[in-house]
């Protein structure tokens, strides 16, 4: 192998460098909780994601791929597809709540290293590339991502998705194929936002003025990444046209989780709306967010890097003007109502408005400024824009360096702040606590702006060398970031996700045990009061609280089926969930519901009185002193699998008096009054099940779990239709015994794998093409061409 160019492998060893410090730095907030054996929990993660990847993975060990899930809402497709994000497939090896914490943590070094390789792309120093990769990892928005799962996975792959798309439109075609996979992994994740955020930055630093048609490869890259992860998409797609995705959301909902004008203060003053160390005891942003925490917990940058991102947008416009065109767009998307957004989604049809939260447009605000921010210090390094950096550094960190003497300069804009900003239920010392703590966080990141303004003077004054000067700036701009996020993403020992043994003993005791339903159990009066009795620990009370009521999803770990839950995802039909006005304060109402759907047991916080619930067990885990857990039972619930008495044709209601085991399908070959029959199981998993099922006469035979195209049935080994039985299953049987088989496959997933099939090819023509190629007779440098 002919010797390396010295200056190819100085380029090596610095962009080898830059990778090293940037994985290893921003992999620190997450390595004394993965050293202690401990799991990621905030917000859905435990409650929807862990369950959510234990049902998949022990379905992967056991040889099966499950995407149907049984055990929420009557039955359901799975929220995600179990194969897709080829990551996720190391958890088959390595299983348990750990290893999927410690997968989802090292996204974040992912990110960093994806940014590193983007700026060495764009011609950046080592130093620069190493210093704007911390920005993009360590940054508020990023590090929020994690406790959304899917978002920083597509997070992690962004900027390999920018660098890609910009290298196949800079005339290298042997670019599309990478490219092209970076793009399918970015949308494999389902973080399909952030996915089609980084296309378009990637297209937008991929267009030449001058020879337009060179971004026909950047497209192609783009179609062919698309195809690749189609599996994935279309399955998703499939499945979202069952619930209010389908119907497009309002725009009030849409809209939800704008970003308010004055969240762009948390830019720079991470404690604004509470402290991110202790989220769950300090929070006082409910005057903005009206849903409980935000989307996105924290927008932090800090001055250090917003003056980096100013000192390349005011002396670097050649390499700066593209990215300063998308953030403020995407600064205008993410404004949502504020930006005056409504009116053009309310022109919009209905069905397009399938995205909501416009908050999420600030990843490219978020990717900007941390490109921006590394231009900045690559130019640091070159001995410019030094002065332009001082005087951003000063303007940006003086204000908030002086913040904490606001209450003795500024009185009276204090008190009226005081007045305003903070929830009503907030007393006024409790208020002063709170705007201590915010002034507080505003000095240390205005201190440590002010630090980098020092050491521009130093450098102005020929003290430092500029090199050393812009090493020590980014080394301001990292330790601000990680004491902004240190908190953001807590863990916890994994007892922490368990149901209690004690529950777990008394659900193992219940005889006729089919379904449960949950009084939710922050709608009880009981919750609240015990809440109020343990304030320092009121976050383990709440998800202790959820995991022993079973609220869905931490049902499914037990294999517990559970109906008529909340929807966190607005994927479930809605005739699989409650109507406004029915639920656990009116148990007459409520239980013709629960028999409809196959409850036999009700579990609540709250005692409840009612006909038709019978109360059989309290239960008192240590963990939830002094809540107890009311069991009851359901009087008369319709069984899981039955045969159906009588059959009539029209539109099935929910609801089902003692005993009432009447069909409404609409498509019944007749209707049917007087029939028995039983019901032997032969076998059942998620997606199989097998029945013997005898009848006095023609009927059907009702499964009382969701209806979904993708289920197909035989009934003695032909083919026979699945009926919809209002949301459930029936099929039609014969007098006499039957064998009936149902199977449930995506009805998308082959035309997505004929797709993914065509991608890999057209990537390993582009591949062949690249090999038959003969090579340049010159490499190219490592640091590659020199601007967006």
């Amino acid at each position: 192998m002919p010797e390396m160019p010295r200056s190819g492998a100085r380029a090596r060893r610095g962009t080898a460098l830059a990778l090293a410090i940037a994985a290893s730095v921003s992999f620190l907030p997450f390595l004394r909780g993965v050293a202690a054996g401990h799991v990621l929990y905030f917000r859905d993660l435990s409650v929807l994601f862990h369950p959510f990847r234990q049902y998949v993975i022990e379905g992967l060990r056991a040889g099966e791929l499950r995407y149907w899930d049984p055990y929420v809402h009557e039955g359901v497709p799975l929220l995600y597809p179990p194969l897709g994000y080829p990551i996720d497939l190391l958890q088959v090896l390595w299983p348990g709540p750990w290893a999927v914490s410690v997968l989802l943590a090292l996204h974040v070094p992912l990110a960093a290293a994806g940014f590193v390789l983007l700026a060495r792309g764009l011609g950046l120093s080592p130093l620069a590339a190493a210093g704007g990769a911390l920005a993009y990892a360590l940054g508020g928005f990023v590090l929020s991502t994690v406790n959304l799962y899917v978002y920083v996975e597509a997070a992690a792959w962004a900027p390999f998705v920018v660098l890609g798309l910009r290298a196949a439109g800079r005339g290298r075609a042997r670019a599309v194929g990478p490219a092209a996979l970076a793009v399918a992994m970015a949308l494999a994740s389902l973080g399909v936002e952030i996915a089609l955020q980084a296309v378009v930055i990637g297209l937008v630093l991929a267009v030449r003025v001058r020879r337009p048609a060179a971004l026909l490869r950047p497209l192609a890259a783009v179609v062919l990444g698309a195809a690749v992860a189609a599996p994935v998409v279309l399955v998703m797609r499939a499945n979202m046209a069952a619930g209010e995705r389908a119907h497009g959301f309002t725009v009030d909902v849409a809209l939800n989780q704008s970003v308010h004008p004055f969240t762009l203060v948390q830019v720079v003053v991470a404690d604004l709306y509470g402290d991110l160390e202790r989220l769950p005891d300090r929070w006082w942003g409910s005057n903005f967010f009206d849903r409980g925490f935000p989307y996105v917990v924290s927008l932090y940058l800090g001055t250090a890097v917003l003056a980096l991102a100013l000192s390349s947008a005011l002396s670097d416009r050649r390499r700066s003007a593209r990215l300063v065109v998308v953030a403020a767009a995407a600064l205008l998307v993410a404004l949502g109502r504020w930006g005056g957004l409504g009116r053009a989604l309310a022109a919009m049809p209905d069905s397009w408005r399938i995205f909501r939260y416009p908050t999420k447009a600030f990843f490219s605000v978020h990717l900007c400024l941390a490109l921006l921010a590394a231009i900045g210090l690559h130019a640091l390094a070159r001995g410019r824009a030094w002065r332009v950096f001082l005087a951003a550094a000063l303007v940006l960190g003086l204000p908030l360096a002086l913040a904490g003497a606001a209450p003795l300069v500024l009185p009276a804009p204090t008190r009226w702040f005081v007045a305003h900003f903070f929830p009503p239920a907030i007393t006024v010392p409790f208020r002063m606590q709170d705007l201590s703590l915010i002034l507080a966080d505003a000095t240390r990141g205005g201190l440590l702006a002010l630090a980098g303004a020092l050491v521009a003077g130093l450098v102005l004054r020929g003290r430092i060398r500029t090199t050393l000067g812009a090493a020590l700036v980014a080394a301001v701009a990292v330790t601000d970031l990680l004491r902004a996020g240190a908190g953001l993403n807590p863990m916890v020992a994994p007892a922490f996700l368990r149901t209690s043994a004690t529950l777990q003993a008394a659900l193992g005791g219940l005889a006729g045990l089919q379904r449960v339903f949950t009084c939710h159990p922050e709608r009880s009066r009981a919750y609240w009061q015990a809440r109020a009795l343990r304030p320092q620990d009121h976050e383990a009370l709440t998800f202790a609280a959820w995991a022993d009521t079973l609220t869905p999803h931490l049902n499914r770990p037990l294999h517990v089926r559970s109906a008529l839950g909340e929807d966190l995802t607005s994927l479930v039909p809605r005739d699989r969930l409650l109507p406004a006005g029915v639920g656990c304060s009116d148990a007459g109402g409520l239980v013709p519901w629960l028999r409809g759907a196959g409850v036999s047991h009700v579990l609540s916080l709250d005692p409840i009185q009612g006909t038709g619930l019978r109360p059989l067990l309290e239960v008192a885990p240590a963990r939830l002193a002094p809540l107890r857990v009311h069991i009851y039972a359901v009087d008369h619930p319709l069984p899981l699998r039955f045969v159906a008495s009588a059959v009539r044709r029209g539109r099935a209601p929910r609801d089902a008096a003692d005993g009432d085991r009447v069909a409404v399908i609409a498509e019944a070959p007749e209707e049917v009054d007087g029939a028995t029959g039983t019901v032997r199981v032969i076998g059942e998993s998620p997606e199989h099940l097998a029945f013997e099922v005898t009848a006095s006469r023609p009927t059907a035979f009702v499964v009382l779990d969701g209806w979904s195209p993708g289920w197909r049935a035989t009934v003695d080994g032909r083919p026979a239709p699945v009926l919809a039985a209002g949301p459930h299953r029936a099929v039609w049987v014969g007098a006499g015994t039957s064998r009936v088989e149902m199977a449930y496959r995506p009805p998308a997933l082959r035309a997505g794998l004929g797709l993914c099939a065509l991608g890999l090819v057209g990537v390993a023509l582009v591949w062949t093409r690249r090999a038959r190629r003969r090579p340049r007779a010159a490499a190219q440098p490592a640091g590659g061409s020199s601007g967006p």
